[in-house]
Parts: C-alpha cells; structure tokens; sequence
C-alpha cells in the first residue's frame, strides 16, 4: 500500500469511528496532541486533544451511531503530513435524507502510522434549499 492508500485508509477509519460512535476507534484515529484541532459544522472551533475528545464523547452519548462515509476523497502528502478533502455523506434518516458537509482532515504520520490533527466540517447548501429572496422595488 503506497503512502496516498494509507492516508486514505486512515481517513475512512475515522469516518468508521464516527458511524460506529465508537470513542476507543476514534482515540485511535486521533494524535493526542495540544496542536490538535477540530471544527464541527456550526459548532465553536476545540483546540488540544482532550476537548475535542469530550466533545466525540458529547456527540457519541446524545446521537449514537449514525451512519456517516466519505466521498470524492482527495489526498495530498506533504512530508509527515497529509491533507485530505471529502464530502461526508450523513444518513440522517427517512425524515431528512442525506445531509452532507464538506471536510478537509489533516493528518500527521507518528511511528509510520497516520493520526488525525486536524477535522473541519462545514455544511453544504442543500440543493433544495432557498436562496434570498430577490429585492423587488414593487
């Protein structure tokens, strides 16, 4: 497996992590580390390894598992580290369908394993969704 499979690898086993609410996997996929950093879609921006470890514990507690994967995974390796943009696909269920957001997750290569640095997720409009609506002098 080349070092762009590996990044890849880790990447859809953090989003296994989070499908499975599994806090041990996620502890796994994560670096333990003050320089960690983490942006949920709408939520305040954590910072350091044990805060953005509570909030996995928050979400896991209240949502459960849920199923969440990845898609149009792209890589890029720079070194230690490696970027990687997707979209997440989110089965919120019959009443919402799937919601997606867009990720980009930075990883850091410790002792010839890849760990997560950094997850930002921002929503994506909806294609059902309203724009504003348009000014009428009328």
């Amino acid at each position: 497996m080349n070092e762009t499979e590996s990044v890849l690898l880790a990447n859809d086993n953090f989003y296994r992590a989070l499908s499975l609410a599994d806090l041990g996997a996620m502890t796994r996929a994560w670096l333990a580390s003050p320089d960690a950093a983490c942006l949920h879609p709408g939520g305040p921006s954590l910072q350091g390894w044990p805060a953005i470890r509570e909030s996995w514990a928050s979400i896991f507690t209240h949502q459960g598992p849920l199923r969440v994967w990845a898609t149009e995974a792209s890589a890029r390796l720079y070194g230690e580290t490696a970027e990687v943009t997707c979209l997440e696909n989110i089965d919120a269920g019959r009443v919402s369908g799937v919601l997606q957001t867009r990720a980009t997750n930075i990883f850091r290569r410790v002792n010839g394993e890849w760990k997560m640095l950094e997850h930002q997720a921002v929503s994506v409009a909806s294609s059902k969704s309203r724009g504003p609506e348009q000014f009428s002098a009328n």
